[in-house]
């Protein structure tokens, strides 16, 4: 970044190639990583640069583009995400996922910031990096293993616990468009998940079951003791500003979203049952009888993530570490109001090596399709998707997993089992772009629905933008107001993607002053460098790069659309009852949203926007 020596970097990356079998290692171009920062924004560009948009997800052209940021690995709080780029085969388009635990972390203490992964495997095979040592491994005694089982074979090769592993389990192997990489499964560290839009399939599909890395060197930090001073004076900032992550972790929102009439149930048929039900579901009963360990990333102090154990017989000896958007997804999106069947289906899923949002989701959606006579038992090999039933949830999770029975037709995502599926299926699939929806009901905010429209990788919360503090939690703008929406969305999404690009978890973001208004001081500890442009800038930059390579790839205001359901049918009951996203109220708010992108009225990034922001 314009200095001999690199702090917070190391510089250069691994790029290996499975067909060849060859490993190479390459600089990191430094205009790159003062423009892009790092994480998000550098896989998008490596992705830009060497993705074709005619390329298959499933093919050995495809690329896993995994990215590390100049925070990761150091010693500020939350700075342990990696960031996987590459072509979704869920969605046919440009996806980034990212993961926490200690993956990312120890990529950078093996002493690399970043892997790309190209070609085909000709047998199953794992990627083995320790420190300057990275080799391409047999996996023949691998395959076919759930992730539990992998993690532990993989340490056991490995012959220390001084290591992390990012997997696939059997819905990976099976090329399920909605499988995932499991990163420290729970047991052996925090635990963590590459989740939507089917990354999995894409390891899958180059015989790759993982990566397992082991790094003993330190990231350097230029100015240390700034470092750790800084750190010493926020930490009553950071205690103050997540203590409730520290108690309830993620699931902290459940009980305020309900009672602000935002949490859809039933795949957004309600946001209202009984009083005992939800009841059943509060944050509160999850800490006090459910969760056995809180547990951290890397070097983090919050430890928000929940391990835990359901309390009846059946399923005793199962553990998962849910999260609000699962317990929904595998909860009362289901109908299903019982934390014991949550944390089983959940650690279903992980061990199975399935992104647990959309598993959830697509159960969901065929259990109103059962309840409205669209499915029924002949063509369900047999199970009754009734709203309400834990037993079948955990059932057709595994199903799911092993692609096996009617969960062959679901391990593809609800959009190709709605397809599959006919008689006007399609209706009641709630997604944008192929990916599924998340845990929240936009038309009861409606800043929300603009988000998940305009995300680059589909519905998403994260990439599309978190609107619920600002319209919701600590509103600055009312929740159903149109005008304003377009800046609130794009503000929010470039936030994140700066966020992203430094390799840092949102959670301990304000204590770090990493907020809407940033103040780097953080970053100039790590990397020595003072920065010529503000943050939100660089966020912007990415969210524009990752938009043009949609746009390369023939995404365009048609794609930015919400499902029939939610622009048609008004709420039927809560807080939030008769709202809807109405088609003329959502292209307002979209149009707003272009214009402040200073892109077309078609969705299309503008070549004015382009030279703004120096892109290529």
């Amino acid at each position: 970044m314009g200095q001999k020596k690199l702090y917070g970097y190391n510089g250069k990356i691994i790029r290996i190639n499975l067909s060849k079998e060859k490993i190479t290692f390459e600089e990191v171009p430094r205009e790159w990583l003062k423009k892009y920062l790092g994480g998000r924004g550098l896989a998008a560009r490596y992705y830009y640069e060497e993705v074709s948009p005619y390329t298959s997800p499933l093919s050995p052209e495809n690329k896993l583009i995994i990215m590390t940021g100049p925070l990761t690995g150091t010693n500020v709080w939350g700075s342990s995400k990696a960031h996987i780029a590459t072509k979704s085969p869920l969605t046919n388009i440009y996806t980034i996922s990212n993961a926490g635990g200690h993956f990312g972390a120890y990529i950078k203490k093996a002493g690399y910031d970043g892997i790309i992964i190209e070609g085909r495997a000709s047998r199953p095979s794992y990627i083995s990096i320790i420190d300057d040592e990275v080799k391409i491994n047999k996996a023949e005694d691998l395959w076919g293993l759930k992730i539990s089982d992998s993690q532990k074979a993989l340490l056991d090769k490995l012959g220390s616990t001084n290591g992390t592993i990012a997997c696939i389990g059997p819905a990976g192997e099976r090329l399920s468009k909605i499988a995932s990489v499991q990163v420290d499964f729970p047991g052996l560290r925090r635990g963590g998940c590459f989740g939507r839009g089917g990354i999995g399939a894409v390891m899958g599909s180059k015989n790759l079951k993982g990566i397992l890395v082991s790094g003993s060197k330190e990231v350097e930090i230029a100015e240390p003791d700034k470092l750790s001073e800084y750190l010493r004076s926020n930490v009553t900032l950071l205690r103050e500003t997540t203590s409730y992550h520290t108690k309830y972790g993620t699931a902290q929102y459940i009980d305020s979203l309900y009672e602000l009439g935002a949490y859809p149930l039933m795949n957004f048929t309600k946001t209202r049952v009984e009083e005992h039900l939800m009841a059943k579901l509060s944050s509160k009963v999850f800490r006090e009888e459910f969760v056995v360990k809180d547990v951290a990333c890397y070097r983090c102090p919050i430890a928000c993530g929940k391990y835990a154990r359901p309390n009846n017989e059946e399923y005793k000896d199962l553990r998962s570490k849910p999260e609000y958007e699962t317990i929904w997804s595998f909860g009362p999106h289901c109908g299903v109001f019982d934390y014991n069947y949550i944390v089983a289906a959940n650690n279903f899923a992980d061990d199975y090596g399935l992104d647990g949002i959309s598993a959830g989701y697509v159960i969901g959606f065929c259990m109103e399709l059962y309840e409205r006579g669209i499915l029924y038992r002949e063509k369900t090999g047999g199970l009754e998707l009734k709203f309400g039933d834990g037993e079948t949830l955990t059932e057709l999770t595994i199903l799911i997993g092993e692609r096996r029975g009617f969960g062959e037709k679901l391990a593809d995502g609800a959009v190709r089992a709605a397809q599959s599926i006919g008689h006007n299926a399609e209706y009641y699939v709630m997604h944008v772009k192929g990916m599924e929806l998340t845990a929240y009901e936009p038309r009861a905010f409606y800043g929300m629905g603009l988000a998940y429209a305009t995300s680059s990788r589909g519905a998403c919360h994260n990439v599309g933008g978190w609107t619920i503090r600002d319209e919701l939690l600590k509103p600055k703008i009312d929740r159903y107001a149109v005008k304003g929406k377009g800046l609130l969305v794009k503000g929010i999404q470039d936030v994140r993607g700066y966020v992203d690009s430094l390799g840092l978890c949102t959670i301990p973001r304000r204590a770090l002053n990493f907020t809407d208004t940033p103040k780097p001081e953080v970053l100039k500890f790590v990397t020595g460098v003072e920065l010529d442009e503000d943050l939100n800038t660089i966020g912007e930059r990415v969210y524009n790069l990752e938009r043009m390579i949609l746009n390369r790839e023939g995404i365009r205001r048609k794609d930015d659309m919400l499902p029939k359901r939610l622009m048609m049918e008004p709420i039927p009951d809560g807080p939030a009852k008769g709202h809807v996203l109405s088609p003329d109220i959502f292209n307002t708010m979209l149009d707003e949203y272009y214009a402040a992108r200073r892109w077309s009225m078609d969705g299309v990034v503008s070549e004015d926007i382009k030279a703004a922001l120096d892109l290529p």
